[in-house]
């Protein structure tokens, strides 16, 4: 048990006259057991991974031959205050007994055999420099998990917005916003969560049903190379700069689709591409699938059926997080294993980044204006239909009764509500629609304020006042309908 930052384990057994080769072939079996994932590095050292805890940290497993001695390591991937004695146990109670029964059934032939395929397999890898082989690409569930998590995710949503009646084929934009559409005022006015949501929404099911396929094409390959949470993680961090780019560049209109997300994981791909990581070679039916896609969305997006911003932003924060991944992860010892501290520090520098955004630009109350001004309209329907109450009224003590006792103190409640969004930090456009409402509200005061008096004292004296207050208003309603 330890406290500290990166907590470690590390523990020598003899060789017994065990070759290199030989003592990686046993290790690489007793991880397929124990259900690790591995990758051979070099001649001279193995690495592998335990399973994701619960925590998001993983311990990365070295082993190495050093004066014939096997020295097997556990390493703590991520920073942490308590690691409650995982490494120890990993090789202690894990990793040793594995590698000592391994040992002991295998018989000299079998073992032989083992050592030579692994040798055979990692110095053709290590001479091509590749560690991902895409013309090997598979297609079924099996190594592809966390893409056909997304795939089900973005299909369940679909169903659920069907069951409560939004439309398959050119669904409302008011239906896209209440199921968490992407919209500038929504989320610069604290909906940043919109970011997220909005990658798993559609506009439709054709839009659906061409991004289900370019997600299946672009996982296939893409979780290959990063493994499950990597590949979540990079899934998410590319949607939400995406959707950041969409609201930077237009500012009204809303935008939902996992479209910025799918290109993002194609930037993240290309990334790879140009490093020596990843074979250049692609299988045909993967590339016939991948290059449809996209070229897809490219001619969708020139006849103006994409959201040209959040398919360029994608791209581009694919590009710069499959460089974080391989320059800060990949390139080094760790290979494939591991990963989740490079993972934390994307998601991390992500977070970052909408923070500041909203920090400049987040001061914008122009959704919570809009909410008010809902609450405005209840409170002038309620005036309204008290003021036609009058005409209704027995007697005039019964027409001074209604607007004292109704109409007036709905009309001032209008006035304190509007004058309660002084503060609000608005757009020019809003703050003309506020200054409006503010002179109306004192104008709808003032006319009540007058009719009860021309009725209280039974005098036409306040007709010409009443009149012109009248007239201002009318020229109000016209302007706030423009």
């Amino acid at each position: 048990m330890a406290f500290g930052w990166k907590t470690q384990f590390e523990k020598r057994v003899p060789a017994e006259g065990l070759n290199n080769w030989e003592i990686f072939s046993i290790v690489q079996q007793a991880c397929k057991e124990l259900e690790w994932e591995y990758l051979v590095v070099d001649e001279n050292k193995f690495t592998a991974t335990t399973p994701t805890h619960w925590t998001l940290s993983e311990e990365i497993i070295k082993i190495s031959v050093e004066n014939n001695e096997i020295i097997f390591r556990s390493r703590s991937e991520s920073l942490e205050l308590y690691e409650a004695g995982r490494n120890q146990k990993n090789i202690e109670e894990h990793l040793l007994p594995k590698f000592k029964k391994i040992k002991a059934n295998w018989k000299s032939e079998q073992l032989q055999r083992a050592a030579n395929t692994l040798r055979d397999e990692t110095l053709k890898q290590l001479k091509s420099g590749n560690r991902v082989t895409g013309e090997k690409v598979t297609y079924g569930t099996k190594d592809h998990g966390m893409t056909f998590f997304l795939i089900a995710v973005n299909v369940l949503v679909f169903v659920a917005m069907a069951i409560r009646g939004v439309n398959l084929i050119e669904p409302e934009a008011k239906d896209i916003i209440n199921w968490g559409g992407n919209v500038k005022f929504n989320v610069t006015g604290g909906e940043w969560w919109r970011l997220v949501t909005n990658i798993f929404v559609h506009i439709g099911i054709l839009p659906l049903l061409v991004n289900l396929v370019g997600l299946y094409f672009i996982g296939l390959m893409v979780e290959s190379i990063l493994g499950k949470l990597k590949f979540l993680i990079a899934y998410l961090t590319v949607g939400v700069l995406a959707s950041l780019v969409s609201i930077v560049w237009t500012a009204e209109g809303v935008a939902a689709g996992a479209t910025g997300a799918i290109f993002g994981m194609y930037g993240v791909l290309i990334a790879f591409v140009t490093t020596p990581y990843v074979n250049k070679k692609f299988s045909p039916l993967w590339l016939a699938g991948a290059v449809a896609y996209a070229v897809f969305n490219i001619v969708v997006s020139f006849r103006g059926g994409n959201d040209n911003a959040s398919l360029i932003g994608g791209l581009v924060a694919g590009l710069i997080t499959g460089y974080l991944f391989y320059f800060f992860h990949f390139k080094r010892e760790l290979a494939r294993a591991g990963g989740s501290r490079i993972s934390i520090e994307v998601l991390l520098l992500t977070t970052l980044i909408v923070y500041f955004y909203l920090r400049v630009h987040g001061r914008n109350d122009s959704l919570r204006f809009e909410r008010e001004v809902m609450k405005l309209n209840q409170i002038e329907v309620k005036a309204m239909v008290q003021m036609q109450h009058l005409q209704s009224a027995q007697s005039n003590n019964d027409a001074v009764s209604v607007i004292r006792d109704s109409a007036l103190p709905q009309w001032k409640h209008f006035q304190e509500e509007i004058t309660k969004t002084g503060a609000y930090s608005l757009s020019s456009e809003y703050k003309r629609k506020r200054k409006l409402l503010n002179e109306y509200a004192g104008l709808r005061v003032r006319q009540t304020e007058l009719m009860y008096k021309s009725i209280e004292e039974g005098t036409d004296k306040y007709n010409g006042e009443i009149d012109k207050v009248s007239d201002r208003i009318e020229k109000i309603i016209d302007q706030l309908g423009d």
